[in-house]
């Protein structure tokens, strides 16, 4: 945000190191690791995914999210290392209007795409029987996770002025931007993430009380329910994969909105160490878009030749599929026939009622 260049101007020269501070250093070294680990984690998951004829609705999301994340390294950071390194905004008025905006928009559709993922998850956990959802949905909540950001953020683009070597915001009143930084912070990170809390604590209690059931089934047709048990148990560790995901999102953008709080309500402006804690919170909030390849697959076969050559031939077989780059969720590891689960878990249940009745006739004798 452009009030962190104002105070970055009239920095000392003291204890720096060729034109740079020790802190600085720190600083650029880290933002130049997101920007090279970002770029290559989600390249690997976009040209993974985009490679595939047939996609389901979570892999849309998930490649929503490659895509916001891979903008994220390779616009928003080289923009603002830009700025770090010429200590003001060289990009001109009409990117005034543009870079901050955007990069605000990239967030929220960050937490909109998890929102979404949440809730698709939350529906195959509680309602495994009824139809799936067609991948137009999923296209449809990505083009919204674009749109609503974008209309939200029209008043700030609209404010932002070059003013010298700043790009800065002006504002009718103070109040406006106070309003704007907490409806911000609500609509972007409370409560989408309470939501999300919500929907995976519901899924998280029912996989678990399916698993309790399961293990006080007794009966001779022991490979349906281990069959069926296999199956709950891929759905939890699916589900941990993505409370990872949103517990990394939680922890890593909640600096930047304190941050701004502290800037609009706590005039946080006027401290010392406001800038580096604005930089730091802003590393914070990009180290997010490096971590979520990590979160969403694993990476084989990791080293310099895969860096530069995301696919190579490792058989016959993966000749055609050739990417190194995995997915865990969504992956063929994970696919199982639908109708196969619904038999299962038909079988399962009337497994349990005759153990059930069973029981309930030995008590009566």
């Amino acid at each position: 945000m452009p009030e962190f260049y104002k105070t970055s101007a009239n920095s000392t020269d003291t204890d720096k190191i060729e034109g740079f501070s020790a802190i600085e250093i720190i600083q650029l070294v880290l933002y130049f690791a997101i920007i090279v680990v970002g770029l290559v984690g989600n390249s690997m998951i976009v040209v993974t995914l985009l490679g595939r004829q047939t996609r389901r609705v979570g892999e849309y999301l998930i490649l929503n999210l490659a895509v916001t994340d891979f903008a994220t390294c390779a616009i928003s950071i080289p923009f603002d290392l830009a700025e770090r390194l010429s200590g003001g905004f060289p990009f001109g008025s009409i990117l005034c209007y543009m870079v901050y905006p955007f990069q605000t928009v990239l967030m929220a559709v960050s937490v909109i795409t998890l929102l979404s993922m949440s809730l698709e998850r939350h529906r195959v956990v509680m309602t495994p029987l009824r139809p799936r959802v067609l991948p137009r949905t999923a296209k449809l909540a990505i083009t919204v996770s674009w749109i609503v950001p974008s209309l939200v953020i029209i008043p700030y683009a609209l404010v932002l002025r070059v003013e010298g070597k700043q790009c800065t915001e002006k504002w009718p009143e103070d109040w406006y931007v106070k309003v704007f930084t907490l409806t911000n912070f609500a609509m972007f990170y409370v409560v989408p993430l309470a939501v999300i809390a919500s929907s995976y604590i519901r899924a998280g209690c029912k996989i678990r009380k399916e698993l309790d059931r399961l293990e006080h089934v007794v009966d001779g047709h022991r490979s349906q329910v281990q069959y069926t048990k296999k199956r709950t148990l891929q759905k939890m560790r699916i589900t941990k994969v993505f409370i990872v995901a949103v517990g990394a999102f939680l922890i890593c953008m909640l600096p930047t909105h304190a941050a701004w709080i502290w800037h609009d309500y706590g005039q946080g402006w006027k401290n010392k160490y406001f800038k580096d804690v604005l930089i730091f919170s802003n590393i914070l909030m990009y180290a997010n878009s490096a971590s979520n390849p990590f979160i969403f697959g694993s990476l084989r076969n990791f080293s310099l030749s895969s860096i530069f050559g995301c696919c190579r031939k490792r058989s016959a077989e993966d000749s055609s599929n050739g990417c190194v780059y995995v997915l865990r969720v969504g992956s063929s590891h994970f696919h199982v026939g639908r109708e196969m689960a619904v038999k299962a878990n038909s079988q399962a249940a009337a497994l349990l009622g005759k153990t059930t009745a069973r029981r309930v006739k030995s008590a009566s004798v």
